[in-house]
């Protein structure tokens, strides 16, 4: 399979909206469009904590996440780790969201979902 200019990271750290796929507890699958960045190897989704994504990564300890632009794409799959606010490492990555989309408002976005990739597709 063709791999995309500049690998994963750089691929889906360019895109502004991406898509997370989590489990429901009924099994199916939840997919929602998100902002996202990508920092240290991994793909992280900023989110409320009472929001559906972020009780199902909770409870399935798993999730995906998928960007395209014109024919090209990358699909990450892997365990979750959720931070939330006032916990380590949570100030710096809402941080850099603030950076990316160059805004000071948080709307309500408490909880951090941090996919650790162990599988990463990608497409050209």
């Amino acid at each position: 399979m063709p791999r995309v200019n500049g690998g994963w990271r750089e691929f889906l750290g360019e895109r502004p909206i991406g898509v997370l796929a989590t489990v429901g507890a009924d099994g199916t699958p939840h997919a929602v469009p998100v902002e996202l960045i990508v920092r240290d190897g991994r793909a992280y989704v900023w989110c409320r904590s009472d929001s559906v994504k972020a009780r199902n990564a909770a409870r399935a300890g798993r999730a995906a996440l998928t960007a395209y632009k014109g024919a090209a794409g990358v699909l990450v799959r892997g365990p979750v780790r959720l931070i939330r606010d006032g916990e380590t490492g949570y100030a710096e990555i809402a941080g850099s969201f603030l950076e990316k989309y160059h805004r000071d408002e948080m709307y309500g976005n408490d909880l951090v979902i941090e996919i650790a990739p162990e599988r990463v597709s990608e497409w050209t």
